[in-house]
């Protein structure tokens, strides 16, 4: 039995070294080249893609989605190791001239080597960002070519950072991009702060049997969105997802998972009435936009009852709307340039005592007193003109119409909505939002 076996390891060991003693012309070689060699081909493989496109390309880049929205830009890349690049991040447009180089770090990287559009993404003294910018970089990482497409990684925020590249198509890069990136940002400063901006921003999701309305609580700092829904049991659900603004629409990252639909890309609708971004993909749409009733419920401020006095918010403009800043600029600058009369500040007084409620208008010429009547019901305030003042004539009292209209409204009131402290005071702030008209939203605060 022993000898069968020493037969069999001899056997084995005779079949083994007659394999290795084979022909070396038999073995495959699976990598021909060195590894310096193959970087050195991958890099010029990319080089050579951004270098084909005589017109440059579109960049679309989102720095971190789970934390901010992005940018565009556009660049045209020379030989010469230079590209030329502007973006949309603010309103230097000014096409700037800087050097990037393709190399091989992790793998095959775009690095802007000197200072250009893309660092303003890492400035960490913006303002609203201050030591942090947008947590972007200037180093990518090379993932692919899908049709021209080119996609990289940041290699700060590999998972939720990236940069696509698509070819711009046109025929003059200079003059094209720049009126490409002075759209897209009119678009975003447009959805932060035009005249048709309401008080509820909305995103709504219909997918041909359920109609899904959330409330968009949009960050156009961060460029960021946290829409919330509340469910029937008063269950609330979100999303989160930063978005970049385009010429014609905007795109979203993460994009929005419907019933196996995806949905990223949303282009204007010019029919709407107001501000509204629409996305249509296998019967979903999805939209994004402003409406004119808050589509969960608001936290309504104890409007008569927590105090006496409600001072306009001169303070923090940012919690009123930029059609009333508009409206009450160029009404006040009106009043200087006609009558020579200032307002130094307006407040409802006697909210909560004996005494009438008066709004109350302090001025370089006295003070001017408009009583009026209130009733608050289910968290909506409206105000009634009774006639009452403090002696003002109806000559004096019809340049102070407009004002009075603005503050007092119409028969369907104002919303009422808590905003916070006052910055640095225990004093609350709440807005007034016109029903007829939420493009008004007023900001007080209390005494």
């Amino acid at each position: 039995m022993m000898k069968k076996i020493f037969k069999n390891y001899w056997f084995i060991c005779l079949v083994f070294l007659s394999l290795v003693s084979c022909s070396n012309d038999n073995v495959e070689v699976l990598f021909p080249d060195s590894p310096a060699e193959r970087i050195a081909q991958q890099n010029s493989e990319l080089l050579n893609l951004l270098l084909a496109e005589p017109n440059g390309y579109k960049g679309v880049y989102f720095t971190k989605n789970d934390e901010f929205g992005g940018f565009t830009f556009f660049m045209k890349f020379n030989a010469d190791g230079t590209v030329e690049m502007t973006s949309d991040f603010d309103s230097d447009s000014t096409i700037e001239t800087s050097s990037y180089e393709v190399r091989f770090g992790t793998t095959n990287e775009l690095v802007f080597t000197t200072r250009n559009h893309i660092q303003k993404v890492s400035n960490p003294e913006l303002e609203g960002a201050i030591g942090t910018g947008f947590k972007g970089t200037s180093v990518f990482q090379y993932f692919g070519n899908e049709n021209g497409v080119l996609s990289f990684r940041d290699v700060r925020n590999r998972d939720t950072g990236h940069f696509v590249f698509t070819p711009t198509n046109f025929t003059d890069f200079e003059d094209e991009s720049i009126i490409s990136v002075t759209k897209s940002l009119t678009n975003r400063n447009d959805f932060e702060s035009s005249d048709g901006v309401t008080a509820f921003p909305f995103m709504s999701i219909d997918d041909g049997t359920n109609l899904k309305q959330y409330a968009l609580n949009y960050d156009n700092i961060n460029i960021f969105a946290n829409p919330t829904t509340q469910a029937d049991d008063g269950t609330v659900s979100d999303e989160e997802f930063g978005m970049v603004f385009t010429e014609d629409g905007l795109i979203i990252s993460p994009a929005l998972e419907i019933n196996g639909v995806t949905i990223e890309n949303f282009t204007i609708d010019d029919t709407s009435l107001g501000i509204q971004y629409v996305g249509t993909v296998g019967g979903v749409t999805a939209k994004i936009g402003y409406g004119n009733v808050p589509v969960t419920p608001l936290d309504p401020y104890d409007f008569g009852v927590r105090r006496n006095r409600a001072w306009v918010n001169f303070d923090e403009p940012s919690k009123s709307s930029t059609a009333y800043h508009n409206f009450y600029a160029e009404y006040t600058a009106f009043l200087e340039a006609t009558y020579g009369l200032t307002i130094d500040f307006i407040l409802y007084n006697n909210l909560n005592d004996v005494n009438v409620p008066v709004l109350f208008f302090g001025t370089n010429f006295g003070v001017f007193l408009f009583g009026v009547d209130i009733v608050v019901t289910d968290g909506i305030v409206v105000f009634a003109d009774n006639g009452l003042s403090n002696g003002v004539t109806p000559g004096t009292k019809a340049i102070f119409q407009p004002l009075i209209d603005l503050y007092m409204g119409g028969p369907e009131g104002f919303y009422l909505n808590n905003t916070g402290n006052l910055e640095g005071f225990s004093n609350r702030t709440f807005s007034m939002i016109n029903v007829a008209d939420p493009t008004m939203e007023i900001n007080y605060w209390d005494q």
